[in-house]
């Protein structure tokens, strides 16, 4: 009985430890993202002061514009009444011939423009600026939540090898199945049933059927490749199409710079930095595919509405290495060696 109750006390123990480890990455999460929306919202802050500020300025202007004529005026109408007075005294006291000697000269009429006007310079042009400064803003903002996005699809992490039997011909598979490249040589060679003829592709498993699933993989510094996930009864032979409505959804790096996503039509991806790890995130049932940076912590694509529409596997592709410009391999990091702390 006293070791069934310690036995329970350590597991109390464990469980309060547990707790607080969970605690405090909850916390942690929550205060990333009200730092992120703390700075969207004085980013929105400054950009309203931004739009505002030129309004202000013509209140002000219209108002001291307003105060000085409107003295102008009444000084006038001041000036006329006291002539008036004047004269009806005159009338009254001296002769017709002194009065009409006395008459002032006939007032002008009014010749400026009397009427108050805003200066549209103050705001000209500034709107459709300032939204485009904004919208970069928050997205700058935004962007950052993608580590707290990468934390949370790292737990779905799932051991992908390499299916030898579906790669290309010229393609080389090392044993433990983690490793795909191109050898370079250019004879056709026939391939099995299972194997990709034309493009250099090898599918990896396991396949995907529901729930979700992650994975990195290390392209280096090649000057090539393809990766994504594939429908399993996807064409594999001859030219492929690489399209959604094909069964392909990937991202592809080719003359050494050029990204893009194979969406229909194709989409250029524009990224900050040359990747060399990247994660591919799976969600069967939001029927979605992301893409992530590992090393910059940063989101390149999503695939969206994607129809599945059966099993799913993940897509290599190393591209030719016709001149041994791109002979690293792509390498599918350990599942232990893809924690990240951020």
């Amino acid at each position: 009985m006293e070791r069934m109750i310690n036995q329970r006390e350590d597991k109390l123990k464990e469980l309060k430890e547990s707790a607080a480890r969970y605690q405090a990455l909850l916390e942690k999460e929550q205060q990333e993202i009200q730092k992120v929306f703390t700075a969207v919202m004085e980013a929105l802050r400054e950009t309203e002061q931004v739009l505002i500020a030129p309004l202000e300025d013509g209140r002000r202007c219209l108002e001291n514009e307003m105060d000085e004529k409107t003295q102008q005026i009444q000084k006038d109408i001041l000036k006329y009444k006291e002539a008036i007075a004047t004269l009806h005294h005159t009338k009254s006291e001296e002769d017709d011939v002194f009065f009409i000697q006395s008459y002032p000269a006939v007032p002008a009429e009014f010749t400026d423009d009397w009427t108050v006007s805003i200066d549209t310079e103050f705001n000209f042009g500034t709107m459709r600026n300032t939204k485009a400064a904004l919208m970069a803003a928050i997205e700058t903002h935004l962007e950052k939540l993608c580590t707290v996005e990468i934390r949370r699809i790292h737990s779905f992490s799932v051991n992908v090898t390499l299916d030898a039997e579906t790669a290309h011909p010229h393609l080389q598979v090392s044993a433990d199945g983690k490793e795909v490249r191109d050898t370079g040589e250019s004879d056709v060679i026939p391939g099995s049933p299972q194997q990709f003829s034309l493009v250099g592709g090898v599918l990896g498993k396991p396949c995907i059927t529901s729930g979700r699933a992650f994975w990195v993989v290390e392209v280096g510094n090649k000057v090539g490749w393809e990766l994504g996930v594939m429908r399993d009864g996807a064409n594999r032979k001859g030219k492929v199409s690489y399209k959604p409505s094909e069964g392909y959804w990937a991202i592809v790096l080719c003359g050494q710079k050029m990204y893009g996503a194979f969406e229909d039509p194709p989409v250029l991806l524009q990224l900050s930095s040359k990747p060399w790890k990247l994660g591919v995130f799976v969600d069967y049932e939001e029927a979605m595919v992301s893409f992530y940076d590992m090393e910059a912590l940063s989101h390149i694509y999503s695939f969206t509405r994607c129809s599945f529409n059966g099993a799913i596997r993940p897509y290599f592709n190393p591209h030719p290495n016709k001149d041994g410009s791109n002979s690293s391999p792509l390498v599918i990091c350990p599942v232990n060696q893809t924690d990240i702390s951020v």
